[in-house]
């Protein structure tokens, strides 16, 4: 009931008192009345409703920052018509308020269209829905909120930036070229070898070449005919700083998406892991689609552990390898030292949580990371607040895929 119902309920009891103490019959009878009007606007409230709504979000996929119109289409599928409807949409908070729609009379059977705008400023998978509809009588006495099932979602897509192309990078290697794209010995059927990695069959070992390298080497029966490439996404919550746009996490999403993106427009297979995935095996990417929904749906993970980053690499490396790039944290000793063994020539983009959190500048943790890797034979850069992307990415690559 309204606040204008509840107040005709106390007039009414108030005049019907005063009837009674004076005998008025008359005013009785409409204190009577005043009390009985609310009591049937709250009966015709209770009506059921037989609606079904459905949505069209267009376009269902944008880039941050990005508008798109949901088309609501309210079926009224009773045979009575609805009195006016007030309707109010549910909405992800990243999406902004909710928009307050007015549905019109609908006879049986009748349809009607609405349509309003929304805008998110955060990537993700955002929901839309469900409708909820306020039934109130004529004369605003009494109201009912109802809600109407259905839901739909909206992606927002993570920002990519513009970076160098890779260049240099042969089928199959990770910016090394001499043991990658070693010949198959005369008279073996073009039969390759290549170095052993731990993971390895050992009924693959080839011998002769191996005595005549001094290297323990094993047959490869065709090269890759693609180049291949692993992306690491450090999502650790605990390795991250600051919040929004503004902080590491958001940067990192964006530096996987960007670099993801460049990859897969280089013709790449491009294999994308987290370090809350599990399991090691992780399968390439569809295309840049693909890539970019998953990417919009990251969020920080509580797990501390950056061995699911490490299990991927195993797994990569064992099945042909390729250019390996992280976007990393700070990692452990271990891990770093795990890392580098298993991939010589990797690209690291490593954050300074310490930086992010404090908004200085200064050497830590990130920094021992970075060396540590560097010291193994990668490539690295450390991510601090206002660091630009673009810049870092020119720098890690210059001469890729020339070394010996």
């Amino acid at each position: 009931m309204t606040g204008r119902g509840r107040l005709f309920v106390a007039a009414g009891v108030l005049v019907a008192l005063t009837g009674l103490t004076l005998g008025l019959h008359d005013l009785t009878k409409v204190g009577a009345l005043l009390v009985v009007l609310p009591a049937l606007a709250l009966l015709l409230s209770r009506r059921e409703l037989d609606l079904a709504v459905t949505r069209e979000v267009a376009p269902s996929r944008v880039p941050t920052d990005g508008h798109a119109d949901v088309t609501v289409r309210v079926h009224n599928s009773g045979r009575l018509p609805t009195p006016l409807l007030r309707g109010e949409e549910a909405l992800a908070y990243a999406l902004g308020d909710r928009p307050h729609l007015l549905v019109p009379r609908l006879d049986g059977g009748e349809t009607r269209q609405l349509t309003y705008r929304v805008r998110s400023h955060v990537r993700g998978h955002h929901t839309i829905g469900p409708l909820s509809v306020r039934v109130t009588d004529p004369f605003g006495l009494a109201t009912r909120a109802v809600p109407v099932p259905g839901e739909t979602s909206l992606v927002v897509l993570p920002r990519v930036l513009p970076l160098t192309p890779v260049r240099g990078v042969p089928a199959g290697g990770g910016g090394e070229t001499s043991v990658a794209s070693r010949v198959a010995l005369q008279g073996e059927d073009d039969v390759g070898v290549r170095e052993y990695r731990i993971g390895d069959d050992l009924r693959r070992i080839h011998w002769r070449s191996t005595a005549r390298t001094g290297e323990t080497m094993v047959r490869q029966d065709e090269q890759p005919s693609r180049r291949r490439a692993l992306v690491l996404l450090d999502d650790r919550a605990g390795v991250h700083a600051g919040t929004g746009g503004g902080g590491s996490f958001e940067w990192s999403v964006t530096a996987a998406a960007s670099i993801t993106t460049l990859l897969l427009g280089e013709r790449f297979e491009v294999h994308l892991c987290r370090s809350a995935d599990e399991g090691g095996a992780v399968e390439p990417l569809v295309d840049v689609d693909h890539a970019l929904d998953e990417l919009a749906a990251v969020q920080p993970a509580e797990t501390t552990s950056a061995r699911g980053l490490l299990e991927a690499l195993d797994d990569f490396m064992q099945h042909g390898g390729g250019l390996v790039v992280g976007v990393l944290g700070e990692l452990d000793d271990d891990i770093v030292d795990l890392c580098a063994t298993r991939a010589r020539h990797g690209l690291g983009l490593v954050v300074d949580r310490g930086g992010f959190s404090s908004g200085t500048r200064g050497t830590g943790p990130a920094d021992e990371t970075a060396h540590r890797l560097a010291l193994g034979g990668w490539r690295t850069e450390v991510v601090r607040p206002g660091a630009q992307l673009p810049e870092l990415w020119a720098r890690l690559t210059v001469g890729l895929g020339v070394r010996a």
